[in-house]
């Protein structure tokens, strides 16, 4: 029968691929042998016309693709896309996101497994918002006198997100390791963002960074940025 890849599955494989050009494929998978054919597996095209729902990625971390890291970045993700995920001996499905033993004859440890749910999200191709994904620029940690540049802040925090958009499920571009020197050239309303006591829906563009940083990790009494016009 024809048979495909549902869209959101090959969108993480075209984001491993990409991030991961020298990665072994050796172990990735999509539709199933003549043994997952035999049996109930998200492997084999059941789903809608022919549509399989499940794929295998390698484990190759001498070329960066750590199995367990990306697994658990997509549990951390919960991304509504997602159906469960098994990898070394263990599998997480969306009702708890959280790992628990798997006991099927395959341990899952040369490659984890990724099955997305059966329903026409399984073809919503947006991207994977994964930090091991992204290439994060260097952020240089240079003082600097913010009342000097225009625009210019410093960041608090660390792991902060800079996200592609002002939204709270944006791609991450970048990731702030520590408080940062950033250049602001416009603010907008966006997701609502709470921590540490904190609320606020506003969002500063950082051109260098190419995109945008929730205005609670700019370490700025206001919670609209003063001076910053609106993007």
């Amino acid at each position: 029968m024809t048979w495909r890849v549902a869209n959101s599955l090959e969108t993480l494989r075209h984001q491993i691929d990409a991030r991961f050009p020298e990665r072994s494929r050796a172990a990735d998978g999509a539709i199933g042998d003549a043994a997952h054919q035999t049996r109930d597996s998200d492997h084999n095209p059941w789903y809608g016309p022919g549509i399989v729902t499940a794929r295998d990625f390698t484990h190759d971390p001498s070329h960066g693709l750590d199995i367990q890291t990306v697994a658990d970045q997509l549990l951390g993700s919960r991304d509504p896309r997602i159906k469960y995920v098994i990898a070394n001996r263990r599998i997480a499905t969306s009702g708890t996101w959280q790992w628990g033993p798997y006991t099927g004859p395959n341990p899952h440890e040369a490659h984890f497994h990724l099955s997305v749910v059966a329903d026409p999200r399984c073809d919503e191709a947006q991207a994977w918002s994964l930090p091991i994904l992204v290439d994060a620029p260097d952020v240089p940690d240079v003082p600097v006198v913010p009342d000097l540049v225009p625009g210019a802040f410093v960041t608090w925090g660390t792991g902060v997100n800079v996200r592609a958009a002002p939204r709270l499920d944006a791609p991450v571009v970048a990731v702030l390791p520590g408080p940062t020197q950033v250049t602001v050239s416009c603010q907008t309303r966006g997701d609502t963002v709470s921590t540490a006591g904190h609320v606020n829906d506003a969002w500063a563009f950082v051109p260098a960074l190419g995109g945008y940083v929730s205005n609670i990790f700019i370490d700025d009494p206001a919670a609209w940025l003063p001076g910053v016009g609106e993007c």
